[in-house]
């Protein structure tokens, strides 16, 4: 049925502005939300990046402990990216392999400075004489610092 207007009574829809206006409204909410993600990701590496080297950390302790014999862990910060693993100084047979398990790399972007080795002793501690302190980042600038402690080992993210 017609009525004097030119419209159809009863049609259901929407409009081609209304359409419009709602995509405005969420393009402007996605924009205003890009910055947040950008800084999650790049965080996201350093977290990651920080949780592989403290398990590392803690790994190589457990091994010194076990073994009842000095561990090392080894950061190499001379290749890009960087890469560490589990050293073992003195291995029980001439022909075994000195590295333990197989070496990590640390995300694209993602460095740390850190000791060339820290060495775990058979008590669990670390040798040296003093804390240990390696901290984790990126180039924008987020970093996090890993602590092992002298006389326990104790490993903790700060």
């Amino acid at each position: 049925m017609r009525v004097a207007t030119g419209r159809i009574c009863g049609r259901k829809g929407f409009t081609l502005i209304e359409m419009t206006i709602v995509l405005v409204i969420i393009l402007a909410f996605l924009a205003m939300s890009v910055p947040f993600f950008a800084n999650f990701s790049s965080s996201t590496g350093v977290n990651t990046a920080t949780r592989e080297v403290s398990t590392l950390l803690r790994t190589a302790r457990s091994y010194a402990i076990t073994l009842n014999r000095n561990i090392q862990a080894v950061f190499d910060t001379t290749t890009v990216p960087n890469r560490f693993w589990i050293y073992d100084p003195t291995p029980p047979a001439p022909d075994t392999e000195h590295m333990i398990g197989k070496g990590l790399v640390l995300p694209t972007g993602v460095t740390f400075d850190a000791p060339v080795t820290v060495t775990f002793t058979s008590t669990g501690g670390v040798t040296g004489g003093a804390d240990v302190t390696i901290t984790v980042g990126n180039a924008k600038g987020k970093t996090k610092a890993i602590k092992v402690y002298y006389v326990t080992g104790m490993v903790e993210i700060q």
